[in-house]
């Protein structure tokens, strides 16, 4: 039969078996033919030609099933040649159209486990790049498409090159942050360049004018003109060359274009453009720009009408459930990224509808739709290998949490508004730590370490270099580097899977535990608050004890945040006026009042109170707000505050077993010579200061370098910097010769129970919604520290030292590190008067983490002990020698 069945072609032989026998009983007699086959080139090539006739009659189960049969047919036979990796390819081009794009990478990567060096290689490196966007992985996206970018300059190949660099501006598009868009034109002009000398072929054609006019047509860099002009090129183009799809896409963004500029004919041109053949992903953009127009209008049922149109429209299966919506339904969505976005969408609409109506019926609509959501994130963030892109994925799913948040309190449940409290806050940083602190072999994370410091250093001297023959060699070794970074976590991930399977998810506390934990005069304020979230001008407010829970709704959000700016204006002096000291007063006590209602006014006095801020609210300092304008009472006089990135976050580092020995590592480079800072005066009589209560391991100045820094830090219970730090563009801390900038202290590790920056701005940063402030003191929490104290603006080193040795004191008397802070800034507020009682002078430092007391050891008791021994030993020779 294998000499029959290869004397013909294959395709004929399926055609003729359908032909007879039927759809049904198809497969059957396929499968009897094939199993019958000895010859494996015949064999393969059966079923190649198969999975291919499948395929293009839209049965994707059985077109796998036979490529899977072809690729299994090599290996067993141990035959790796350019058919086996034609076969993988095709395979994993199979499950990526059929959205499997896990199996569809693993089919890729073997591509290139096999065949390094081959044109097949770069096309899977472009596939994977494909597959990684589609997961919402944008940053690791980014990598595949560079590598295959990179490679193709040995190909004469310029229609694949230009489709690589639509691929890649699309991801920048995505992206949609300053430095991606200047990438996104840089790219896209390449393109143009492409074209000029070689024409690019229809299709290709086709998404250059989309995608310069989708540059255009955004918020960033908006212009009309040069959107509509790009459009309409594109609209022309796919006319002449009768190109459905591009038709449709053209008509499609044309109509949000006009949306934007509110020109009637945007929805003629939306419903023009489903008349012709859409992509999912295009028929899911359109159908929500009719939602929006809806809504613009003011009909909510015809918007929540097309919003389940752009869900339902990524489903093979029409029969799904859309006002029932369930994880195990939609994460089969085509697109469950653009369902994640219509799913928030329709929740704030069906909240708007309870705004309007007070029915309590459109809210739990609302959350339902939310929970699925949520379910989706946490699929996608599971999915995604890239830090970058999981901390893009925090600021989409950040609205998705502020809404759960808001509907928990419209339906009274605290228990629910704790979950996405949390959820809300260092999700990153929480699954940093809990992977940081994973059993695995110190030769295993040595060699993690040292790929990252390869990366860093390929990265510095990309920045020194300016020839073009040494940015492109750096510019490969870095992308190179970041994947090898990625097989070694692949690796990891594969190797121990039981460690890193601990995700913050299994370790998300609940709230019945964290009032367990609280004594009662401990209480916790949770803040939700997304500046994105339109339909409503509010933030949210959770209250907890160690018996009850409650929410509050904060309006006027937008008043609040001008107050805020303002508020931080004021503290970036000290008093010199009466009127300064007044104008501070009403502007400290507006935002008490706003941040703290009625009810929780009461129940915060002579309290413990941990602030989990969100938002703006990360960069003030609360001690420092007033709460009795007449008396000029500061909040710190009420109430002691210390602050955390998450309760979930505290108590994974708080379960993290540090095993320093020794008590204090300081370092005070007084001057900066080698990189152009100025000196510090009062620095070292700082650390003095510090050596009167607990003795440590000193390095002032010239020893102060990075290098004794990285080498000498994790075997002490205590890091203190009195240095220069920015919270920048590019945060560092300056040492004596040299700066340390952020990717560099995350690549340490560290065991102390507290960290003390005692340093400008090294507790203020980028805000990312949904994860917090990306800060110096985060990147202490990220390498190990229990406990963080730093500050949130520049401030006078003499008055820092003044409170830094009461603070210390504070710490060698067994004081927990919120408390030592919390009484230090009491006394100089009791010691100091007018304006060097200034909020300015005392406010700025802040106190993160656990507020357990420091073990130290306490060297004088051994002292103590050993002066005894001695003395008894001299007594006990001085008694034998009188005897002798």
């Amino acid at each position: 039969m294998g000499n029959t069945a290869s004397s013909q072609t294959f395709y004929d032989l399926f055609d003729s078996f359908e032909k007879n026998k039927g759809v049904e009983a198809l497969q059957p007699q396929l499968d009897s033919i094939l199993s019958i086959t000895t010859d494996q080139t015949v064999f393969s090539e059966m079923s190649h030609d198969f999975s291919v006739k499948y395929f293009r009659l839209r049965d994707y189960e059985a077109a796998i099933k036979y490529a899977l049969i072809e690729v299994k047919s090599f290996e067993e036979a141990q035959i790796i040649n350019e058919k086996y990796t034609k076969a993988l390819y095709q395979l994993g081009y199979f499950y990526e159209q059929t959205a499997q794009l896990e199996i569809a990478i693993q089919c890729y990567s073997k591509i290139i486990s096999v065949e390094p060096n081959s044109y097949r290689t770069i096309q899977s490196y472009g596939k994977l790049g494909d597959c990684y966007y589609k997961l919402g992985d944008y940053y690791q996206a980014e990598v595949y498409f560079l590598k295959a970018i990179s490679d193709l300059e040995n190909y004469n190949a310029s229609g694949f090159l230009a489709s690589q660099y639509l691929n890649l501006a699309k991801v920048y598009h995505t992206l949609n942050t300053d430095e991606s868009q200047e990438k996104e034109l840089k790219i896209l002009n390449k393109v143009l360049e492409i074209n000029r000398k070689n024409q690019l072929n229809d299709r290709r054609l086709s998404i250059l004018y989309n995608n310069l006019a989708n540059y255009y047509n955004n918020e960033k860099s908006y212009d009309f003109n040069q959107a509509k002009k790009y459009y309409q090129k594109l609209l022309n183009h796919s006319i002449k060359n009768i190109d459905s799809t591009s038709i449709g896409i053209g008509y499609g963004n044309l109509g949000n274009l006009y949306i934007k500029q509110g020109i009637d004919s945007a929805k003629y041109y939306l419903n023009k453009s489903l008349d012709y053949t859409l992509s999912i992903e295009s028929k899911d953009r359109v159908f929500k720009n009719i939602a929006d127009l809806e809504l613009k209008n003011g009909n909510r049922k015809n918007a929540l009408i097309f919003i389940d149109k752009a869900i339902q429209v990524n489903f093979i299966n029409d029969k799904i459930k859309i006002n029932e919506p369930s994880l195990v339904d939609f994460k089969d969505a085509i697109d469950p990224i653009g369902v994640i976005n219509s799913l928030s969408r329709k929740a704030e609409i069906l909240l708007q509808q309870y705004e309007d109506s007070k029915k309590n019926t459109y809210v739990v609509e609302a959350f339902k739709n939310l929970q699925t959501a949520d379910s989706l994130i946490d699929y996608i963030q599971d999915s995604n290998s890239e830090e970058s892109s999981k901390m893009y994925w925090r600021k989409e799913a950040s609205k998705v949490y502020h809404h759960a948040v808001y509907c928990s309190f419209i339906l009274d449940n605290p228990t629910l508004a704790f979950v996405y409290s949390e959820k809300n806050k260092a999700v990153l940083l929480t699954e940093n730590i809990i992977q940081n602190s994973i059993d695995i072999p110190s030769s295993v994370k040595n060699r993690k370490r040292f790929l990252n410091d390869k990366l860093l250093e390929y990265e510095k001297k990309l920045e020194e270099k300016k020839d073009s023959n040494s940015i492109k060699f750096y510019n490969k070794a870095i992308l190179n580097q970041r994947l090898e970074i990625k097989k070694y976590d692949d690796s990891i991930n594969k190797n121990y899977s039981e460690g890193v399977g601990k995700t913050y998810l299994n370790q998300l506390t609940n709230l019945s535990d964290v009032q367990k934990s609280l004594s009662s005069n401990e209480i916790v304020i949770s803040y939700v608050w997304n500046k994105e979230v339109l339909f409503k001008d509010h933030l949210m407010c959770l209250l907890i004890t160690s018996s009850d829970a409650q929410i509050f709704e904060l309006e006027n959000a937008g008043k609040l945040s001008i107050e805020i700016a303002q508020y931080l204006r004021l503290l970036s002096q000290p008093f010199s006026t009466e009127s300064d000291i007044e104008n501070y007063a009403l502007k400290a006590n507006s935002i008490y009042n706003r941040l703290f209602p009625k009810e929780i006014q009461d129940q915060i006095k002579s309290k413990k109170t941990t602030i989990i801020a969100d938002g703006q609210l990360q960069n003030i300092p609360f001690d420092a707000l007033i709460t009795d304008i007449k008396k000029h009472t500061y909040l710190i006089n009420e109430s002691q505050i210390n602050y955390a990135y998450s309760l979930s976050f505290s108590k994974s580092n708080a379960a993290i077993n540090r095993t320093a020995k020794k008590n204090l590592i300081s370092f005070s480079p007084t001057t900066f010579d080698a990189i152009g800072l100025p000196k510090l005066y009062n620095t070292n009589e700082e650390i003095n200061s510090i050596n009167q209560f607990i003795k440590g391991d000193n390095f002032i100045n010239n020893k102060a370098t990075k290098s004794t820094f990285k080498n000498r830090i994790n075997g002490y219970k205590i890091i203190h910097l009195a240095t220069h730090a920015s919270s920048g563009e590019n945060p560092f801390i300056a040492f004596y010769d040299s700066k340390m900038g952020m990717k560099e202290l995350y690549s340490l590790q560290n065991n102390a129970q507290l960290v003390f920056l005692s340093a400008c701005d090294t507790s203020i940063g980028e805000i990312i919604q949904g994860e917090g402030t990306l800060t110096l003191a985060r990147g202490f929490f990220y390498t190990g520290s229990q406990a963080v104290v730093a500050s949130l603006w520049k401030t006078s080193d003499k008055s820092t030292s003044y409170i830094v040795e009461d603070f210390y004191k504070n710490i060698e008397e067994n004081q927990g590190v919120s408390t030592a802070l919390h009484n230090a800034k009491l006394k100089y507020l009791r010691e100091h008067s007018l304006s060097d009682a200034s909020p300015y002078y005392w406010a700025s430092l802040k106190a993160m983490g656990d507020n357990q007391p420091i073990s130290l050891d306490n060297y004088n008791v051994y002292y103590w002990i050993a002066a005894i021994f001695i003395l008894i030993l001299l007594i006990f020779f001085f008694l034998k020698s009188r005897k002798g």
